[in-house]
């Protein structure tokens, strides 16, 4: 077969498979289960464009028009659900948090030395750890002295070097204890001002009802707290999903990490680059953004998140 024909026929199967794509992207609504095509809409993009400069080389109209065609379609997908980000707080604002998330699956004393370093380098107020096992007890008993108060001990846990007004939790129905926890909150006094901090672990896409559900529950949650609130930890989805674009347009949440990458950082022991923003801070209108960064590798599959956080104009104006 000649190299151009090659060519086409490979420009024509990746039309049909972004096609295919698109279409799940845009009915995960209806079928939740498509929304985990969602997650590579960005990926699906990339290649379109590929597609389209292929295209133009080979000088194929029909070629050209179908590719163009999807990439922008593709495109209007995507770009409406980047919505959602926390505001910018004008410079020189005073920071009222710095808070840190990070999914600790990993392995070993070196992963938790490292851990520990880390946040003594960082400094964060408060601390959502996700993946959190009975192993971690004595870790957990250590960290006391940096963070001396605590809510849970298994699965999520938040630390905090504020006290802890008040704590709760939200479980899945009919799930062992150990496979319940869906959110894990404390209400923390900072100075004198009330924040409620909200840590998050849903299912992974591959359990794409229990995942709905989930998303579904701290929804609700969100919607019936007043007051400045955080969301933080591994929520498992891209902000460009369904799922997830719907949380901020329904709670009116705002992200601080859209586009850096936070998943997979490793597979059993080879690091990976990451490639999917799965790791989220979410702020509620009373606070605004100071600065987000994404932490080093701690030998686990997730990197860590650090957000620095502001109380918001219309806070202040209270």
């Amino acid at each position: 077969m000649p190299l151009s024909k090659f060519v086409k026929a490979a420009i024509v199967a990746g039309c049909l498979v972004a096609a295919a794509a698109l279409a799940a992207s845009v009915l995960a609504g209806t079928y939740p289960a498509l929304d985990i095509v969602s997650n590579g809409l960005p990926l699906l993009a990339a290649g379109l464009l590929v597609l389209v400069l292929a295209s133009l080389a080979l000088r194929s109209s029909m070629l050209i028009v179908t590719s163009a065609a999807l990439l922008a379609v593709t495109l209007a997908v995507l770009i409406p659900r980047l919505s959602g980000a926390a505001p910018q707080a004008p410079d020189g604002a005073a920071r009222l948090l710095r808070i840190a998330t990070f999914n600790m699956w990993g392995k070993g004393d070196l992963h938790l030395r490292k851990v520990e370093k880390f946040l003594t380098s960082n400094d964060p107020d408060a601390v959502v750890l996700e993946e959190i096992r009975w192993k971690h007890e004595d870790f957990l008993r250590h960290l006391k002295t940096l963070y001396p108060y605590q809510a849970g001990s298994h699965g999520l846990v938040i630390l905090s070097k504020h006290p802890i007004l008040k704590s709760g939790r939200l479980d899945r129905e009919n799930q062992p204890y150990w496979r319940s926890l869906i959110v894990h909150w404390a209400l923390l006094d900072v100075n004198g001002t009330e924040v409620k901090l909200v840590g998050a672990h849903m299912a992974r896409p591959f359990y794409p009802a229990q995942q709905k559900s989930d998303i579904d529950t701290l929804t609700a949650f969100v919607r019936s707290q007043t007051g400045p609130m955080i969301v933080a930890g591994d929520l498992n989805m891209t902000p460009w999903t369904q799922k997830l674009h719907q949380f901020t347009a329904e709670t009116g949440m705002r992200r601080f990490n859209t586009l850096v990458p936070t998943w997979p950082a490793r597979w059993k022991d080879l690091p990976l680059p990451p490639l999917l923003p799965i790791d989220h801070v979410f702020v509620s209108p009373h606070l605004a953004k100071i600065n987000v960064r994404i932490g080093p590798r701690l030998e686990s599959d997730h990197l860590p998140v650090v957000a620095d956080i502001a109380l918001a104009d219309v806070a202040l104006a209270k």
